[in-house]
């Protein structure tokens, strides 16, 4: 998810219902695909990912990886704040490349300076901790899939090489997520999107000490897809300590978790869930195809190809944006509204921990005001806004229905 000052915008156009040169850096052969990858089939059961179990995930969302001015910085105090809230396990978006030198892609060492020390507030709150390289401009994510770009790859491997070697001595429940959202539309692309992939694990595993086996995490081609990656990671990269992990993002159905104005095909919904429809409001109520069965069968996709092989999964992303605001959604119905997405997390998080994938809930920072879309800290202050919304996410109780 790319989100800007709380608007809600794809950096693709595939939502559906889903240089510095190699001198001085380690330099990596670009072998044929086919010798790189494993087939799925055959990778060995493996010890689980340091994702703690079941995993309650939470992302500092448009702040580290903001590329514009306004964002709020993350203080000690909110990062205590989301352990207290139940969460245990935190997804930090990071822009390395808004933050390097062009030339020479050096990332500012003050930049550096703060994830270092947002990973160790989250970890000295007992938080397991995933950094990325985000959206960040489109650098990566917008790069030309149908052939590996040398240009590309030497900044990627830079930039792992750079934040491993910072993180070298921290222990395994940090993992590093190589991209969010690759904006890959074929099998054929999926082929080079693991060339960089297989590129980026040399890079770390070359670095050694705690990074010779720390959990790296790849991100599933079109932008997260689930249906595309069942249908396109068919192989993975390989890596001699076995231990990669990937990840889907989740934003089903469109109209409920996503869309923010009607249009000719369609309008959106606002009550998700077999008990939260409205008998007012019936044009605005998810159709039962894309309720609790929908997100059972996606997640089990998922389940089959990886998990059950021993291939841990993240759900990095998932929610459903607030509505509040809305025009016409007042009352009863704005409180059936905001109890029906309380049951989507819960029902996103549990179906998600049962299966072995482990959820993280995407958060866009609310800048103090306590109604953006996805936001329920707020960030200013680290006061948490939304009680209902983290008890849901954390594995308590959805909010009934209003009257029952």
């Amino acid at each position: 998810m790319h989100l800007r000052n709380g608007s809600v915008t794809r950096n693709r156009a595939l939502m559906t219902v889903r240089r510095r040169s190699a001198g001085g850096q380690p330099k990596f052969r670009m072998l044929p695909a086919l010798l790189l990858a494993a087939s799925l089939s055959l990778i060995p059961l493996s010890g689980r990912a340091q994702l703690a179990n079941p995993t309650y995930g939470w992302n500092l969302g448009n702040t580290l990886e903001a590329t514009w001015s306004g964002a709020v910085m993350p203080t000690q105090q909110l990062i205590n704040n989301v352990a207290a809230a139940g969460f245990n396990t935190i997804r930090i978006p990071c822009a390395w490349d808004h933050n390097a030198d062009p030339n020479t892609h050096v990332i500012n060492a003050s930049y550096m300076a703060t994830v270092t020390q947002v990973v160790k507030w989250a970890q000295a709150a007992n938080l397991t901790v995933i950094i990325n390289d985000h959206w960040d401009g489109g650098w990566f994510e917008n790069s030309n899939f149908n052939s590996l770009d040398t240009n590309v790859n030497a900044k990627l491997v830079s930039y792992w090489t750079q934040i491993a070697n910072n993180f070298k001595g921290y222990n395994s429940k940090l993992l590093f997520a190589v991209a969010n959202e690759p904006n890959v539309t074929s099998q054929a692309q999926t082929t080079v999107l693991l060339q960089y992939y297989q590129n980026f694990i040399n890079a770390v595993r070359a670095t050694g000490g705690n990074n010779s086996t720390r959990w790296l995490v790849l991100q599933g081609p079109g932008g997260g897809n689930i249906d595309n990656t069942n249908s396109w990671v068919t192989t993975l990269p390989s890596d001699p300590a076995k231990h990669l992990a990937f990840e889907v993002h989740y934003y089903a159905p469109y109209q409920f978790a996503l869309m923010n104005a009607d249009a000719s095909w369609g309008s959106m919904w606002y009550f998700w869930g077999k008990n939260y429809h409205s008998s007012s409001l019936t044009t605005r109520n998810a159709t039962s195809s894309t309720e609790e069965s929908y997100v059972t069968s996606e997640l089990q996709k998922m389940q089959s190809q990886f998990t059950s092989k021993g291939i841990p999964v993240l759900l990095g992303e998932f929610g459903a944006i607030r509505r509040t605001g809305t025009t016409g959604l007042t009352g009863t119905e704005l409180n059936r509204h905001l109890a029906s997405r309380t049951y989507f997390d819960k029902y996103v998080v549990s179906q998600a921990n049962s299966l072995g994938i482990r959820p993280v809930y995407w958060d866009d920072s609310d800048n103090g005001t306590g109604n953006n879309a996805f936001g329920i800290f707020n960030r200013s202050t680290g006061v948490l806004t939304r009680p209902d919304d983290a008890r849901a996410l954390t594995g308590g109780a959805a909010l009934p229905p209003p009257g029952g």
